[in-house]
């Protein structure tokens, strides 16, 4: 049994691969990734403007060392530990931004406008990328923002970067932060949307969780208006709804899937193939309004030796703040799948992988 199960998982394992949406941010984040880890997040999302969107952001930072000679007693280390570990961290920054400046410069070849500049002077830099790579009408518009990038407003697909640096304090060694993004935009047809369809969603991947090894559980979280949740300490996540909305008061509803830790062959492979049908059923369905991550099982399994739950999809059901989550976890004891109906602000508590119900602080632990 346990056989033809890894077979069906497999197939779907391939599915996922191969339809995986690859954007050309990939190519440079993969370059990126052999002087670092990756720090990118890659998203499909329908607003519910008719626009399908691709959107795959990623931080990029420089700083070098401040010795104790330079910055009193804040560092630790002396000029020549600090000299020595600048120079090996100046060695990965030039492949970094060496590896961005090599991809962009070749996209910009092929793009239909584009704009690059460059500042430094003295420890100050500026670095400023702006490449439409597919306008959506003959001619293109564009505007200089305040940041001094360039802004095409009519772009189908663009690519940016933006990035600045200045000396620290010791007025010796430099700190700067940027941004590196790209945005594609399809235009549904007749510009409609529509909400997302929870019954013909679950009926995908419920069938992947209805196992004997895998114990499920239903779960209850919620607060009153009156029950403070920003300045709350029992809480993981919270997600706060626009000030029209209600305040504090929300509740989510759901049924938690538990794996155990000793299973991680099972966890992974239902993890892929929930991801992989997920996929496929937006790809079926552009038009209804969701947020899919993609990735989501490779960033949870990370945290093998601590917790982490995140989210895998969310659907807009209904007016009025209402959505449909499917979460995946991970702690010391097993693997998880937590499938959410959520009204209102949207809070996970800490303790979220053993509650049955936690309403208003008042808690009640599975048995």
């Amino acid at each position: 049994m346990k056989k033809n199960i890894i077979v069906i998982f497999s197939v779907l394992l391939s599915v996922t691969i191969s339809a995986q949406d690859r954007t050309p941010m990939d190519k440079i984040w993969e370059d990126i990734s052999k002087f670092i880890p990756r720090q990118d997040s890659k998203l499909k999302v329908n607003h519910g403007d008719g626009v399908l969107r691709y959107v795959h952001n990623g931080l990029v930072g420089k700083e070098f060392l401040c010795s104790k000679e330079c910055n009193g007693d804040t560092a630790p280390f002396n000029e020549e530990d600090i000299d020595a570990a600048n120079e090996r961290n100046r060695k990965v920054f030039d492949g970094i931004f060496g590896a961005i400046r090599n991809n962009l410069d070749s996209l910009m070849a092929i793009s239909e406008e584009s704009y690059h500049f460059e500042s430094h002077n003295h420890g100050r830099d500026t670095i400023t990328y702006s490449i439409c790579l597919k306008n959506s009408k003959d001619s293109i518009r564009k505007y200089k923002a305040e940041n001094g990038s360039m802004v095409y407003p009519d772009a189908m697909e663009t690519i940016f970067f933006e990035y600045t640096a200045c000396n620290k304090p010791c007025g010796k060694h430099v700190r700067g932060f940027g941004i590196l993004g790209y945005n594609k935009n399809i235009f549904l047809p007749n510009r409609q949307s529509h909400l997302f369809d929870k019954e013909s969603y679950l009926q995908t991947i419920l069938p992947l969780l209805k196992r004997k090894d895998i114990k499920s559980w239903d779960f209850k979280w919620s607060q009153s208006a009156d029950y403070d949740i920003v300045d709350n300490e029992e809480f993981e996540i919270v997600e706060l709804i626009d000030t029209f909305g209600p305040k504090n008061a929300g509740q989510t509803l759901g049924t938690m899937f538990f794996i155990p830790r000793e299973k991680t062959e099972l966890a992974e492979a239902i993890f892929t193939a929930i991801d992989s049908v997920t996929l496929n059923y937006t790809d079926l369905h552009p038009e209804q309004i969701f947020t899919y991550g993609y990735n989501t099982k490779e960033w949870v399994m990370q945290y093998a030796e601590s917790s982490n739950i995140s989210q895998l999809i969310t659907g807009t059901t209904g007016a009025g703040h209402h959505e449909t989550r499917v979460l995946f976890g991970i702690t010391p004891k097993g693997y998880y799948v937590a499938i959410a109906d959520i009204e209102n602000n949207y809070c996970i508590p800490k303790e979220w992988s053993v509650l049955k119900s936690f309403v208003n602080g008042e808690k009640e632990y599975i048995k």
